[in-house]
């Protein structure tokens, strides 16, 4: 049931051991606030202060559990498609994050959006659920976004940085020797891109990686892995394509770090890198741990 499924994934992820995510406790309010929802009546109360866990609370008997990345559109249309009464969302955003495409930069990204009131309003008259972990599902060394990007590659964990939360969201890993574009091919076949973001020089043989999933899209992170000996950066973003001016500054910054690194630094999308966790990870334990069936719902292109 919903509240045994709840219970075990607050434990898992350690979600009332922190306090309020840091990302989202900015930006849920900022984006409902902005049209004038009333998230804090709509939303669940513990999730109004941690910004993690349970968000929506639909009926108390599940018997399907679907698992995405963001609450787009696409995805919500989905799963109120496929489910019936009572069945649960799944997401590592409790917002939509729409961070642009390498080639088509003219059309940069919307940033964090709020999940149209509309749709919300489905969730709820068809007593559905969705339940969020962000910060805590990063920081994670067992099941986690970097944790699965981890045991995709293959990769020996040497060391953690990037304080974040009550963790750290990056890691330095010992790989099997390989070549840019090896590594390049390996993560296509892996995340299921068409393409990936570069920047920097290619490499003919890499034996030391840095993994952040989601944005790593910070010139200081990529000094400090650089700095440790890091000789490739797996990450979501390398540039933030989206429409701030913040972004469009950033962009400036990574490319100018970009033309002296002697770093491969590889995007291979946001939402892809955080949707490997779901695929490789959440959906087994889900069918492992409950008499559940579980999904993965996919974007249905990750660069956007």
């Amino acid at each position: 049931n919903l509240s045994t499924i709840t219970e075990k994934l607050d434990r898992l992820f350690k979600v009332k051991e922190l306090g309020a995510d840091p990302a989202m406790s900015r930006w849920v309010p900022r984006v409902y606030d902005a049209i004038n929802f009333n998230w804090k009546e709509t939303f669940e109360p513990d999730f109004n202060q941690r910004f993690n866990g349970l968000m929506i609370k639909g009926a108390e008997n599940v018997s399907e559990v679907f698992c995405s990345v963001f609450p787009t559109e696409e995805i919500l249309q989905n799963f109120i498609e496929k489910s019936q009464a009572g069945d649960l969302l799944f997401l590592h955003h409790p917002i939509d994050l729409q961070c642009g495409d390498p080639r088509n930069q003219e059309n940069l990204g919307a940033g964090f959006t709020a999940i149209d009131p509309k749709t919300i309003e489905e969730i709820r008259s068809k007593h559905l659920s969705i339940y969020s972990c962000h910060v805590p599902m990063d920081c994670t060394n067992d099941i986690g976004t970097n944790a699965a990007i981890v045991k995709s590659l293959n990769a020996e964990v040497v060391s953690e940085f990037l304080p974040y939360g009550n963790g750290n969201a990056g890691r330095i890993c010992k790989i099997t020797p390989l070549s840019t574009k090896e590594m390049v091919a390996k993560l296509l076949k892996i995340f299921e891109i068409p393409y990936i973001d570069f920047a920097g020089k290619e490499i003919q043989e890499i034996n030391k990686i840095a993994i952040v999933a989601g944005g790593g899209d910070d010139i200081e992170i990529m000094q400090e892995i650089e700095n440790a000996g890091v000789q490739a950066y797996v990450t979501g973003e390398i540039h933030s394509y989206h429409s701030s001016d913040w972004a469009k500054q950033n962009t400036i910054k990574v490319n100018q770090y970009a033309e002296n690194t002697n770093m491969s630094m590889i995007g291979v999308s946001h939402a892809s890198s955080e949707y490997l966790v779901m695929k490789d990870q959440m959906i087994p334990w889900f069918e492992s741990t409950f008499n559940v069936k579980a999904l993965g719902l996919p974007l249905s292109f990750w660069w956007r």
